[in-house]
């Protein structure tokens, strides 16, 4: 029995040490020494094998140690551990917990202490991220760091002792002095005069005076208190502030027996003869002088030329270029964000021959063609990459919805693009924070660029059949049917465009082809179709640019156009009343300019018309100026004169003005490089930029000079390819210009346009305005010399050609009756000298009248520059003073 008992009690000895060694969660004999916490939201406690740990690198007191516990695990990691291992996997009990986490990683943390029962714990929630990482203190820390934030308390030593006894006491009485004033003297006014600064400046120099012996310096000990004696101190004081205690808030009206006693009073004549010479006196300077202007509203603003502005360069703002998408890839189209500030667009495109086109094919990989959508914030890497079936030739933002964006391929498709869902992105500030990423000092975010799928895409069957040049959106005011008339009323919504392309085509686009926008692609057809042929439709013009007119309302409209809700179209002339509805003429809108490869400049009108009532053939061309050598790569409208066009081509660049179809109103002089692109300053009428392809840009001023530019300035090694302007307002300065421009190597320049260039001159625009009709009657006036000149021309061949036909019928017999031919042709060269002599009467009539002209509108011109207050002085002043 002693044995048996013996051997129980071993064996139970054996079973305790086995208890004590298992874990408190494992041995529930045990007494459990911590205390187990409940956990919070999001953190659950796990118990890790081992096994897991080695897996996933997370080994007791090896990879986390009591003073570094927490660990951050990918996600996709514990995923695909749970897909592996099953129900085997310690996370298993966690699964859809892990599942339902919004968080990339997942924090797990080691807990040697069992605070919460098991050796780890996980948190799949942010709340419990920072929970652990920023634990809440208890009351008794936040005393304690309180306590640490009190200075100790001063113990006195002795040194105060010696501080009073090197202080400075003042034995001597204070000097009083009393400053009086006689009552009558205050709140008299104040007399200043002027003096010499000289009257009242003395100088005192030091010099050594020999009879004075040397003063011996004595060393005195004397303490100096650095530190002033501070004093509270309260008074109260009485606030006499003036109140107003009544306030009227009606006005006092007399009755008419007190208005008829005091019409008759001999007070009222009294002061009405006192007052009458002043009040005429005063009412006469008002005529003569205006006293409401306001003189130093233009103080500093001098009218000077740029050549004598300090600061006239362009300075360039940032620079921007990808390595891998727009290096050594010509920029060919630029456009900026209608409301994001600091935000726009690029496109690029492959130099690549027709046969190396033709060798991609179709496929998409080799292609790589994106826009790219930079901001101004960030120069190195661009915030969006929008993909492209094909290399984008012209794109543009949706003024009314930026979100939606439209560009037109190189394979003759138009694509649309949906940014709404990167908005954010868009908006990010200079300065990005990621609070977590920062907290943990980990691995950085990922700051990749998203790239963009287009969401629709034309029919490649209805489509262009070649290059689309020119993508515009019709401005919100007008809205096209199916046969091409504008609309009545239209829905005051954007969601039209119009596309032209080399094969000669012009399509017009519309959103709303189907109920939803993503339900167009591959289906999207154009609205209408027509083609730029010739007069007599023999061929297609090939289109490069394109230019439509957006304004609806001229400049003396504008108040009204507020009023206007809904446009009345007319189909004669514009006809503007003052009304709230205003009648405009529906053909002049439908007309528009476009520009040919072949150097010409096209006037059509989209609405067809008969070219001849005998032929019956209809065509869209009225007009076709020709006079580039070259394509014309650019046209634009100006924003203060819409009938003031600008056409850029070849090596020159010229200003047509719509309805004038003699000619252009200003040519330019031919350059030593052909010229690329030109835009329209929008806060100065006079001023224009020209890019070239020698990279340069060329400031023009026609208020400075109109036959050389103002301004020439290189801004890029390689040609300039694409000018465009965009103003942002400030309301704590004036408004910036930035001009963006891209070149051959695919870097885009932004340029700040300086203050000189951006403020608009006393009178410019109206001195700009009789610039413009002075060249048109100078044009007028040379189309009808050029007539008159023909004519006689014409006229003296005539004459000359019948002479010699009547010398050589003649012959012999004429020299033998040579006096009677003689007398019949003096008498019809006496009738044709009398005719040539009323076409040179004629010719010199409209020559003095043109004289006449061209004197009155010098005469306007210079009395809109000089000043309101600089006038004539009237005729009958000068006769007196001559008289004098």
């Amino acid at each position: 029995m002693k044995k048996a008992t013996k051997k129980k009690t071993k064996v139970s000895k054996k079973k305790e040490e086995e208890k004590e060694e298992l874990s408190p969660s494992e041995n529930p004999e045990s007494e459990v020494v911590h205390e187990i916490h409940d956990a919070p939201d999001g953190l659950f406690p796990l118990f890790l094998t081992s096994m897991t740990q080695n897996l996933f690198k997370i080994q007791a007191d090896v990879d986390v140690t009591k003073e570094d516990p927490i660990k951050l695990i990918p996600k996709a990691d514990i995923q695909s551990d749970l897909i592996s291992r099953a129900s085997i996997s310690d996370f298993s009990v966690i699964k859809q917990a892990i599942l339902d986490s919004p968080l990339d990683e997942i924090l797990v943390g080691y807990d040697p202490t069992y605070f919460y029962g098991q050796n780890y714990f996980v948190c799949v929630t942010d709340d419990a991220v920072n929970l652990i990482l920023h634990p809440p203190q208890s009351k008794e820390e936040v005393k304690e760091e309180e306590k640490s934030k009190r200075p100790p308390e001063w113990i006195s030593l002795g040194s105060e002792n010696e501080i009073d006894i090197e202080k400075v006491i003042l034995n001597r009485d204070y000097i009083h002095v009393e400053i009086s004033k006689k009552l009558m003297d205050f709140s008299k006014p104040c007399k200043f005069g002027d003096r010499d600064a000289n009257d009242t400046y003395f100088e005192y120099k030091s010099f050594r005076d020999s009879g004075i012996e040397e003063i011996e310096l004595l060393q005195i000990n004397k303490g100096i208190q650095a530190v002033p004696e501070l004093t509270e101190d309260s008074t109260q004081v009485d606030w006499y502030r003036p109140v107003n205690t009544s306030v009227q808030y009606e006005p006092r009206r007399f009755t008419e027996e007190d208005i008829n006693t005091i019409k008759n009073s001999d007070d009222l004549t009294r002061f009405a003869k006192s007052t009458i010479y002043t009040f005429e006196k005063a009412m006469q300077e008002n005529d003569l002088l205006n006293i409401f202007v306001d003189e130093f509203k233009d103080l500093g603003d001098e009218e000077m030329n740029l050549e004598h502005n300090m600061h006239i360069n362009l300075q360039e703002y940032q620079s921007f270029t990808d390595l891998q998408h727009s290096k050594d890839r010509p920029v060919i189209c630029i456009d900026w964000h209608p409301t994001q500030m600091g935000i726009l667009g690029v496109s690029c495109v492959k130099s690549m021959t027709f046969d190396e086109r033709a060798a991609t094919g179709l496929n998409v990989k080799l292609k790589d063609s994106l826009i790219l959508i930079w901001s101004l914030f960030d120069p190195i890497h661009p915030l969006l990459l929008l993909e492209a079936p094909d290399d984008i030739m012209s794109f543009q933002f949706n003024p009314q919805e930026p979100n939606i964006i439209a560009g037109g391929c190189i394979n003759g498709q138009v694509v649309l693009w949906d940014i709404s869902e990167y908005q954010d992105k868009l908006k990010m500030s200079r300065k990005s924070k990621y609070n977590l990423s920062e907290t943990l000092q980990a691995k950085e975010k990922n700051t990749e660029t998203p790239i963009i799928k287009y969401i629709v895409v034309s029919s490649i069957e209805h489509s262009h059949k070649m290059t689309v040049t020119s993508l515009q959106w019709l401005p919100k005011h007008m809205e096209v049917s199916s046969n091409g008339e504008l609309l009545d009323e239209p829905s005051g919504e954007i969601n039209q465009l119009i596309t032209g392309s080399l094969d000669g085509q012009v399509y017009f686009w519309d959103l709303r082809f189907k109920k939803e926008i993503k339900m167009l692609d591959l289906t999207w057809r154009p609205l209408l179709k027509f083609s730029i042929s010739s007069l007599d439709n023999t061929y297609d013009y090939g289109i490069l640019s394109l230019n439509i007119q957006k304004q609806l309302i001229y400049e003396h409209d504008k108040k009204k156009e507020e009023k206007v809700k809904s446009l009345k179209f007319s189909e004669n002339t514009s006809e503007k009343n003052d009304d709230a509805n205003i009648e405009i003429d529906k053909k002049q809108l439908c007309k528009f300019f476009c520009g040919t490869e072949d150097g010409d400049l096209i006037y059509a009108n989209w609405l067809s018309t008969e070219t001849s009532e005998e032929k019956g053939s209809l065509s869209r061309v009225e007009h076709v100026f020709e006079g580039h050598y070259g394509p014309v790569c650019d046209i634009k409208r100006s924003p203060f004169f819409p009938t003031i066009i600008l056409s850029v081509g070849g090596k020159s660049f010229r200003i047509w003005k719509e309805g004038v179809s003699e000619g252009p109103l200003l040519i330019s002089p031919l350059s030593t490089c052909n010229l690329t692109s030109g835009e329209w300053s929008p806060t100065r009428p006079g001023v224009f930029f020209i890019g070239k392809r020698d990279g340069t840009i060329e400031i023009w001023d026609l208020i400075d000079r109109s036959n050389t530019p103002s301004l020439c300035q290189n801004i890029s090694s390689t040609g300039v390819t694409f000018l465009i302007i965009h103003q942002y307002k400030n309301k704590t300065r004036a408004n910036r210009q930035f001009l963006a421009s891209g070149d051959d190597e695919g870097t885009l320049h932004v340029i700040e346009i300086p203050k000189n260039l951006t403020k608009i001159k006393r009178n410019e625009k109206s001195v700009m305005k009789n610039f413009f009709e002075r060249e048109e009657s100078r044009l007028g006036y040379i189309t009808e010399r050029k007539a008159i000149r023909a004519k006689e021309k014409d006229s003296f061949d005539i004459e000359h050609a019948e002479i010699k036909t009547d010398a050589a019928g003649n012959g012999d017999a004429a020299q033998g009756a040579q006096s009677q031919p003689q007398e019949n042709q003096d008498g019809q060269q006496g009738m044709e000298g009398e005719e040539e002599n009323e076409e040179e009467r004629a010719a010199l009539k409209l020559e003095e009248e043109f004289k006449e002209i061209e004197k009155n509108l010098n005469n306007d011109q210079e009395n809109l520059i000089l000043s309101d207050d600089d006038e004539e002085k009237p005729k009958e002043t000068e006769e007196e003073n001559n008289d004098i």
